[in-house]
């Protein structure tokens, strides 16, 4: 890709027991920086979209985008995803209705077909997200609401839905935010969780679900801000990796100090787009390999 270079500082990750992993920060090699990501892999892109997200997941052939930042990052997304050789994709996930998760995708279906879109059913009128769905309906992709228990195979990666709740628990939270959809990813003893801008009530309902446990790799939600990532989320779902999603002087004060030290507190490597650029994430023969663009 035009204006990346990879300097490919790696973060090696034994896996064989994800609690009590050892992390070794190394430099070196090329695992997991421009072209496509090697086969018998599970990759996990986060792309540098500023103030937003945007997560690719390649495994076994199969390309998967989470969100896909603000409007004018829509060709940067294009980019990217030709650059780790996507030409198309089984399918999108909108975490969250917002602009800055959403915008991107009119290019995304402008240069990609596109098989499946996934939405949590959390309604929303904005122009941005009725936009959003006039592309849906005119690349003619299917629609699915995706709900707690959902489980999908992503490539050979087992992909667990575990926010927001379903209508027998009570139905969607009344902020937009809480009710992210979270998928839970576990690819031999690898788990990744990626659950968009969740705030306090929807880590509460996770944190509480069937799905805790030591975390590989956590995409930290809401862009780091200090009413997500709550001591009691953090301690259900310890991670070893976090990746905080945010923009370079965002006017949020993304990440705060007070989640900045609640990821310290529980021993996390943290990474940062507005630091670090786009962070590429590959687990192959039981190793995490991490390359960023900046650093």
């Amino acid at each position: 890709m035009v204006g990346r270079k990879y300097l490919f500082t790696l973060l090696l990750l034994v896996l064989l027991s994800p609690a009590c992993a050892e992390l070794e920060l190394l430099t070196g090699g090329a695992r997991g920086g421009p072209g496509p990501p090697p086969s018998g892999s599970l990759s996990v892109s986060f792309i540098d979209v500023g103030q937003g997200d945007g997560v690719l997941v390649q495994a076994g052939g199969e390309s998967y985008l989470i969100d896909a930042g603000r409007p004018e990052e829509g060709p940067n997304v294009v980019d990217f995803l030709r650059s780790r050789g996507v030409d198309s994709l089984d399918g999108i996930v909108v975490s969250n209705p917002d602009a800055d998760h959403i915008g991107g995708f009119l290019d995304v279906f402008d240069a990609f077909p596109v098989e499946t879109v996934y939405v949590s059913g959390d309604p929303n009128s904005t122009l941005t997200y009725n936009t959003f769905l006039r592309g849906v309906r005119d690349e003619g992709a299917q629609t699915e609401v995706l709900r707690t228990g959902v489980l999908m195979d992503w490539g050979g990666v087992r992909a667990d839905v575990i926010a927001p709740p379903t209508e027998a628990e009570g139905g969607l939270f009344s902020e937009i935010n809480d009710n992210s959809v979270a998928i839970l990813l576990t690819y031999g003893t690898a788990r990744i969780l990626l659950a968009g801008d969740a705030e306090a009530d929807e880590e509460e309902y996770m944190a509480n679900g069937a799905y805790t446990g030591p975390l590989t790799i956590l995409k930290v939600t809401h862009h780091g801000s200090n009413t997500s990532s709550t001591p009691l989320f953090l301690s259900r779902f310890p991670p070893k990796v976090a990746v905080i999603q945010c923009g370079a002087d965002n006017p949020y004060g993304h990440p705060t100090p007070e989640t900045l030290d609640r990821l310290q507190r529980v021993g996390a490597k943290v990474f940062r787009n507005d630091e670090d650029g786009d962070v590429i994430a590959t687990i192959k023969d039981q190793e995490l390999n991490v390359a960023v663009t900046k650093r």
